[in-house]
């Protein structure tokens, strides 16, 4: 099957309000992904909306979860139910000289789409071993793989990244003619997520803390 560059569209799919901050570029989708550390999946159980936190993960053009096997997560998805996706990074806080006119710089990304579980043992390891190579680049190769009875606990689903779109705000606070007479302070507050310094579990130990991805590496 040959992935386009570009994600598809739909009518659930299409950006309404501010289309020009819009992209459908799988890179520009991909990278907002990849810095994700947390997303929301939302969905219908029981006739009842729900929306439930994760850990988002990427490998090629598939969006990977994990949950415990049992949990309503991992049973949703898997069924291949219909799902949405949603991811955000703030990346400043913007202050404008209208009340109205305060806003953020962010990275979106929403998501369409319908999951499948992974069950085959060999596969689900696989993932989650690249899950810890997302915090840790070759952390897999350091620490013990899963054993059966953990991957028997642990429940694995993807989407597939199809359908969709990212959205994106940079740049000064929006103003109007009529905001000019108030003297205020303008511009934009940096707000990044960043590591502090590791804290080792063993009060001894001679074993070098993992390397970080570069967005988390302490500045």
């Amino acid at each position: 099957m040959t992935v386009s560059d570009h994600l598809a569209i739909s009518p659930r799919s299409e950006l309404r309000r501010r289309p020009d901050r819009g992209s459908r570029d799988r890179a520009t989708l991909n990278a907002i992904l990849d810095e994700a550390l947390v997303c929301h999946i939302g969905f219908v159980a029981d006739g009842e909306p729900v929306v439930i936190p994760a850990t988002p993960w990427r490998i090629g053009d598939w969006l990977y979860l994990h949950g415990a096997a049992g949990g309503r997560l991992i049973r949703v998805v898997g069924s291949g139910a219909p799902v949405s996706v949603s991811v955000a990074l703030v990346d400043g806080l913007v202050f404008a000289r209208s009340a109205m006119r305060h806003s953020s710089d962010y990275r979106s990304v929403v998501l369409f789409g319908r999951g499948e579980a992974v069950t085959d043992p060999a596969a689900k390891a696989a993932a989650l071993l690249q899950l810890v190579d997302k915090l840790s680049p070759g952390r897999s190769l350091l620490v013990r793989p899963p054993d059966d009875k953990e991957l028997a606990a642990t429940g694995v689903v993807r989407l597939a990244i199809d359908e969709g779109a990212a959205k994106v705000r940079t740049g000064p606070p929006a103003e109007v003619e009529k905001d000019a007479g108030w003297q205020v302070w303008t511009g934009t507050v940096p707000v990044s997520v960043r590591a502090g310094a590791p804290v080792p579990a063993e009060p001894e130990t001679t074993h070098p803390p993992p390397p970080l991805r570069p967005w988390l590496r302490p500045e």
